[in-house]
């Protein structure tokens, strides 16, 4: 089993001092062969290497990587080049590069600003459901719904299977994953619904991926009883990044078009089209 945190200007700080990821990996309640801080996007690189290296001393990982070390690597086998990394590489190129670091069968994927409510073992029979259902691509955790905007897991369930709710979003928040599922995964699939939905936060990995499951059929896992909480305080990825006029005029036509097409599209389209599953009462959906 391995864990991998990413980490940026921002946050890398924070997250290489003593504790801070030993008390994350702890909160899982589960062994861990291998964690890995992934570096990316920083403006020392020798600070950096040598934080991580202090925790690699301490025990408290096993290894560190930079996302410029292995992304030509990490291309390679996607098969595609640096363009389709798209105009903020940034927020996509460590998730391809992620399974890259690691050796073990089951890749930990955690944003390094999260953390379990509860501290528990859910690793472990999310593994058991992953291997009895291969429709499953990943497990993720249930972050309730701050806002009327954002997603809510039970509006957007396709199937439930026991504390399970299925859908085919994916966030990089929290997710348990096969490594090489991840490595096979396409990046140049394209779903028109997660074109919709990643409208105010384009060009990530995490659009990346939800594209990917819906055109290949397959499941993000929430487990919904196991909650975790992150930090939301910073401003969307294009308040961040340089978002203009032109984005915000993007944002409400890419939301118009779904609602007037997308969401009246015959169930026969499927996920690659359709935001919510087919037999979802139009009046149990909230606008994003």
């Amino acid at each position: 089993m391995g864990f991998v945190t990413n980490v940026y200007e921002r946050t890398y700080r924070d997250v290489l001092s003593p504790g801070y990821v030993a008390g994350i990996v702890s909160s899982q309640r589960h062994q861990m062969d291998e964690v890995v801080v992934l570096i990316n996007n920083v403006d020392s690189r020798g600070d950096a290497a040598e934080r991580a290296e202090n925790l690699v001393r301490r025990g408290e990982i096993t290894s560190f990587a930079f996302v410029a070390d292995h992304i030509d690597s990490a291309l390679a086998t996607a098969g595609i080049g640096r363009r389709q990394l798209g105009k903020r590489p940034y927020l996509v190129d460590f998730g391809l590069v992620m399974p890259h670091v690691l050796s073990t069968r089951w890749l930990l994927g955690w944003d390094a600003e999260s953390r379990l409510v509860d501290p528990q073992n859910w690793i472990e029979p999310a593994i058991d459901l992953m291997q009895a259902d291969p429709r499953v691509f990943h497990v993720s955790l249930h972050r309730p719904a701050r806002t009327e905007w954002e997603p809510v897991l039970e509006r957007e369930a396709a199937e439930r299977r026991g504390r399970y709710i299925y859908n085919w979003g994916f966030s990089d928040h929290v997710f348990l994953v096969e490594r090489q599922r991840l490595i096979g995964a396409q990046f140049r699939t394209f779903a028109p619904a997660a074109v919709v939905r990643h409208a105010p936060h384009p060009y990530t990995f995490e659009f990346r991926m939800e594209s990917y499951q819906r055109a290949a059929g397959l499941f993000r896992a929430t487990a919904a009883d196991v909650h975790y909480d992150t930090n939301t305080s910073p401003p969307g990825v294009l308040a961040r990044t340089g978002g203009s006029r032109w984005d915000d005029m993007r944002i409400r036509a890419l939301w118009q078009f779904g609602w007037t097409v997308l969401d009246r599209l015959p169930s026969a389209f499927g996920p690659r089209f359709k935001r919510y599953p087919p037999d979802l009462p139009r009046s149990s959906r909230t606008a994003r």
